[in-house]
């Protein structure tokens, strides 16, 4: 029995943890914080599209992309077509980095004290606020 118990409020805390979001509530414009090489921004629009634009440091447009976003396992994770993975790199020295952006990414979403955001880092499920957009209010 004290198996049972335990395996039970085990499952509790571990589905409690996934937080599901709608599309409306993702629809926004989103920025990384703490980034100090470039200026981020991904706007997600109702019809599944998303426009992204990245700046250097000297606030020069390094990329303006549209593409595709949508809404994976019950709305816990979100996917981006053609996205470049963007962890703070210096544009100014290495400019071609910006050009990668053939590769998709499926992202956890969040909520961080009542913000919706998303972690892109290599290591954002081990190391918080990696490489992380929060939602601009």
């Amino acid at each position: 029995m004290k198996l049972f118990v335990k395996i039970f409020f085990l499952s509790i805390i571990l589905t409690g943890c996934t937080r599901h979001f709608s599309k409306q509530e993702l629809v926004g414009r989103y920025s990384p914080y703490g980034y100090k090489y470039t200026y981020d921004t991904i706007e997600l629009q109702t019809e599944g599209i998303y426009r992204r634009k990245v700046y250097d440091k000297n606030k020069k447009l390094q990329l303006d992309l549209t593409s595709k976003w949508e809404l994976r396992d019950e709305g816990s994770k979100i996917f981006f077509h053609s996205f470049y993975l963007n962890l703070d790199d210096d544009l100014i020295r290495f400019p071609h980095l910006v050009q990668d952006t053939t590769g998709g990414g499926l992202i956890n979403l969040d909520k961080n004290a009542g913000t919706i955001e998303f972690c892109v880092g290599y290591f954002s499920a081990d190391l918080p606020d990696q490489n992380c957009y929060r939602k601009i209010k």
